[in-house]
């Protein structure tokens, strides 16, 4: 069975690089798994970046690929390169958990742990019943944890708002 590893993006790099170590540790006692990697992330600032946050993580990861004698692990990707907040994230995901529902015997979320409370509330109110597995990053940037407080109050917009946009296939 295939395993399902999102790793949310953040536009700050510190977070993100750390995002990524803490999904890598994660392998190591996935070990034997075929893990598939999703990555969600867009540009947000076209201006000041050109690549997306998943095609960053992609290639991270990529050159973090362990070796195994004999073999070397493949790993497949999911690319979420146009969702640009964490309601959008879940709402692709989604669409990729309907089209194939029983791909993944596990599905796990990295992601920091001040983020933590609104992506999972945002998770439930996008994918219910989702049975996610969490993996937090401790890592701490400024005064995010006190911006989510202030984002918490959005959610249920947030969640409208994504679900309006979904495309639920016929």
């Amino acid at each position: 069975m295939n395993i399902l590893i999102i790793v949310l993006g953040c536009h700050v790099a510190y977070l993100l690089n750390d995002r990524i170590q803490t999904a890598v540790q994660l392998t190591t006692v996935l070990e034997n798994q075929n893990i598939v990697w999703g990555f969600s992330g867009g540009i947000k600032n076209k201006m000041a970046d050109k690549v997306s946050e998943a095609e960053k993580m992609k290639k991270i990861i990529s050159s973090k690929t362990p070796f195994v004698y004999g073999s070397q692990p493949q790993w497949n990707y999911i690319l979420d390169e146009e969702s640009t907040n964490t309601a959008e994230n879940f709402t692709m995901f989604r669409q990729i958990l309907e089209k194939e529902p029983n791909k993944y015997s596990d599905i796990y979320v990295v992601t920091s742990d001040f983020h933590f409370d609104r992506a999972k509330r945002i998770a439930d109110g996008i994918i219910e019943n989702n049975g996610f597995h969490w993996v937090l990053s401790d890592l701490e940037y400024g005064n995010f944890r006190e911006m989510e407080k202030v984002h918490m109050q959005n959610v249920e917009n947030d969640v409208r708002a994504a679900l309006r946009e979904l495309v639920v296939p016929l």
